[in-house]
């Protein structure tokens, strides 16, 4: 996962220490703005591109690092990687404690921080927005110092599409991008399948 700023500073990696064992992905079709002014001659219209959610399991684990000697992981175990991923939901440090002061002084109205572009980059076959929806964190194994030197986070996120983004958003564009190679594939796919149609029948 990447997390990149507006404000232009270096993007936030998140680097999976292992493949998750799987990825689940549920998709609903989008419903109307107001499900109230839907009629029957509605009942076959896309509202846009469907809401998908994706889950996966992450682990990170220090046990290699601690076979080696590695400082960092000797002190402070997984810790790092889980504040890595927990990060991605908190605003910066720097924006709270400026909104604060300029609220303190009554020079601004406060609105709620705009949260830095999330991607999920699953292979060069999927790299979409993403908005983080919850995490999920099993600690294990801790150390002296009670830092966990194994963890688990079951994370789910909502992928955001061009129905959720604004057309000058970078994620926009990503969307788009994305569409565009499914439908490729769905096209490889359907021109595979008539192949072995047409191989079957003159089989027969």
């Amino acid at each position: 996962m990447v997390s990149v700023d507006s404000s232009g500073t270096l993007p936030r990696l998140v680097v999976f220490q292992y493949n998750p064992d799987q990825v689940v992905r549920t998709l609903r079709p989008r419903s109307p703005a107001s499900p109230q002014s839907s009629s029957a001659a509605d009942a076959r219209r896309l509202w846009g591109a469907p809401v998908e959610t994706v889950s996966l399991t992450v682990s990170v684990d220090a046990t290699d690092q601690l076979e080696r000697g590695d400082p960092v992981a000797g002190l402070t175990g997984v810790a790092p990687q889980l504040a890595v991923l927990e990060l991605l939901l908190y605003p910066g440090i720097v924006t709270v404690v400026e909104n604060t002061a300029m609220l303190l002084a009554g020079t601004i109205e406060i609105l709620p921080v705009e949260s830095p572009l999330t991607l999920l980059i699953w292979g060069p076959g999927r790299v979409v927005p993403v908005r983080i929806e919850s995490l999920t964190i099993t600690e294990e194994a801790f150390s002296p110092e009670l830092f966990p030197t194994r963890a688990s986070v079951q994370m789910s996120a909502q992928v955001l599409s061009y129905n959720d983004l604004s057309v000058s958003d970078p994620g926009y564009a990503l969307f788009l991008v994305h569409q565009v190679m499914k439908e490729a594939m769905a096209l490889v796919a359907g021109a595979t399948g008539a192949v072995t149609v047409a191989g079957g029948v003159s089989g027969v």
